[in-house]
């Protein structure tokens, strides 16, 4: 007899359309979700008890795809044309420096960045994802690339463990791609992981190194084990794209919960599980 798959603990539904990204903002005084929302909104959603309820909603007036990642409290990465990467100041708004692959005699175009991920290693290394299938270990202290790692197909997200030492790579396909990176900071393919419907957009890991989630084009939300890269549950809340998950860095006291996860798209809901914590 087939497993079921489980029920979210809450689902938020308002007048967001499809959302893109999310953020917890947890502390003593509040515990607050953020989405934000492709009509350029940031929604804020408050836990009152165990219930969430609509707190505010901010209009940002931008509409944009692009992912930046934090680097520093005051330096954010921000993809640039040309495949260039920049680190902009919070504190000047300058970009103190790029990182142009064309410096590190790259022999093919590499096309637009589309993700960026720090590693938080002290060896200073960041991966950049190009539409060429190129995934690139950046050494940001000299700017150089220390490694690559070639891939059949446009990657659309990846993600890291330092845990486990690991990476995984969504992309159109059915397939994510999985690697290593070694002592001697060299990208090296482990293998890949074949799932049943094609694309992958988003793909975040626990904070605890345990699990790891895989969003699909077909609304599901994919759990695997990092220790054996198995699959443990597959999630059918969503009715489309999954566009972003993410999970709480700390307790979530209206839930009795220290990893909540969180996960929305292109049905314009967020829902929220409870999985594995046990």
């Amino acid at each position: 007899m087939a497993i079921l798959p489980p029920d979210p603990i809450y689902v938020l539904r308002g007048d967001m359309g499809p959302v893109h990204c999310l953020d917890f903002r947890i502390s003593p005084y509040v515990e607050h979700l953020y989405a934000g929302a492709e009509n350029g909104c940031v929604d804020i959603w408050n836990a009152d008890g165990s219930n969430w309820i609509l707190d505010k909603t901010i209009d940002t007036d931008y509409c944009g795809f692009s992912r930046y990642q934090i680097l520093t409290d005051d330096i954010i990465l921000l993809p640039l044309p040309n495949s260039q990467v920049g680190a902009l100041s919070l504190t000047t708004q300058e970009f103190v420096y790029k990182l142009d692959p064309m410096v590190s005699k790259v022999p093919k175009p590499l096309g637009e960045v589309m993700a960026i991920k720090n590693c938080s290693l002290e060896n200073n290394i960041i991966l950049i994802a190009y539409e060429s299938g190129d995934i690139a270990a950046w050494n940001i202290k000299d700017r150089v690339v220390v490694s690559w790692l070639n891939t059949d197909s446009c990657p659309m997200t990846i993600n890291f463990d330092n845990y486990w030492m690991r990476g995984i790579i969504g992309n159109p396909t059915d397939k994510l791609e999985v690697f290593d990176l070694n002592k001697s900071n060299q990208l090296v393919h482990k293998t890949s992981i074949t799932l049943k419907n094609s694309g992958t957009s988003v793909i975040a890991s626990r904070p605890d190194s345990k699990v790891f989630a895989a969003g699909g084009w077909d609304g599901r939300v994919r759990i695997f084990s990092w220790k054996t890269l198995r699959p443990l549950a597959v999630l059918n809340q969503h009715r489309s794209n999954i566009f972003d998950i993410i999970y709480s860095k700390e307790k979530v006291q209206a839930f009795n919960n220290k990893n909540l996860m969180a996960a929305a798209g292109k049905d314009g809901t967020v829902s929220l599980w409870d999985l594995y914590n046990q």
